[in-house]
């Protein structure tokens, strides 16, 4: 394990949960990767310790192939979507090139949102397969030659109790990425802190978890899957700013309300997980399929959905939404 430094660098959002890059130590042991099919068992228990696991071979060579070439295609047919058109959108810049709502008008994306690879994983996690929440689909690119990124360490969505509740699982929400290119050293890489979710900052995490605080750059050839919890910090690292990276993204969320485990009583301990966003839409082909497995795994809206939802799904409204006008 190598050390650069011992105190992370000033970061210009000024944000104390966040530190430019971290502290510099960062792992150079590769962490463990676990078949989908063989290893659930061993796949959960790693995540439950760690906030993290790595997934070997969860696409195909054929599902990396076709995601690929749909990355292609819609580059070429919808530039703007993907933040390649004169329009740049603010939350692309220096965050290379994301299409963030790619099911509003794929369908054919619509069977990699339950994968057979890892959403039976992401299921487990998160308390049964009745309380898997879809949240969010994207895919982002670092284009080749971008130059280098600047993200700082830290996490998504959290909830406070998350601090100090037991038992601490299932997690709130859960973000698995897929990667469609080869991960190598000199690319952009996705790196976590293992056992940083039950802190409020990175600092906290640092000092606390002491001789087994580490950042672990997550590496992985093309159709490796990375599930992580949002509760921990994780960036992604700078790259030689030549080779490119491209990925999936998608974010379930828990829905169901958990009972309290004590046998004196049945009342409510923790509710679902809020909506993960305020500008997420789901098609109208999944949010009222008339399938009723689907319809739960859509049902997670927020207020965005509910009001284009009333409206009858009008392309008008949904126009007026942010990041809905592709």
């Amino acid at each position: 394990m190598a050390t650069v430094r011992l105190q992370p660098e000033k970061n210009r959002s000024g944000d104390p949960k966040r530190a430019t890059q971290g502290f510099g130590k960062v792992s150079r042991e590769a962490p463990s990767a676990f078949d989908p099919v063989r290893d659930i068992d061993a796949a959960c228990a790693h995540f439950e310790a760690n906030g993290f696991v790595v997934l070997a071979g969860a696409l195909n060579t054929a599902e990396v192939r076709q995601l690929n070439a749909f990355c292609d295609r819609t580059q070429g047919e919808r530039p703007e979507a993907w933040g390649l058109g004169e329009r740049r959108k603010p939350h692309h810049r220096n965050q290379g090139l994301i299409y963030s709502q790619p099911l509003l008008d794929h369908p054919e994306l619509d069977p990699f949102t339950r994968h057979p690879a890892s959403f039976p994983i992401v299921a487990r996690l998160l308390g049964g397969e009745d309380r898997a929440r879809f949240a969010e689909f994207n895919f982002r690119e670092t284009p080749e030659g971008a130059g280098p990124g600047a993200m700082n360490f830290h996490h998504d969505a959290v909830r406070e109790d998350r601090l100090t509740r037991t038992p601490y699982m299932p997690c709130d929400w859960l973000c698995a990425i897929h990667y469609l290119t080869d991960v190598e050293p000199g690319a952009p890489c996705f790196c976590v802190v293992p056992g940083s979710s039950r802190f409020d900052t990175l600092k906290e995490a640092h000092v606390a978890l002491g001789a087994a605080y580490r950042e672990v750059p997550l590496y992985g050839p093309a159709g490796t899957c990375v599930l992580y919890d949002t509760a921990t910090f994780h960036t992604r690292l700078d790259g030689d700013g030549k080779k490119m990276r491209r990925t999936w993204h998608q974010y379930y969320a828990r829905g169901g309300w958990l009972r309290s485990a004590l046998p004196t009583t049945d009342r409510y301990i923790r509710p679902p997980t809020p909506a993960l966003t305020d500008w997420n839409l789901f098609p109208q082909r999944l949010a009222v399929s008339p399938d009723p497995n689907t319809r739960l795994f859509f049902s997670h809206w927020n207020t965005a959905q509910g009001e284009w939802a009333a409206s009858g799904f009008d392309p008008e409204v949904r126009k007026a939404m942010p990041r809905g006008e592709q």
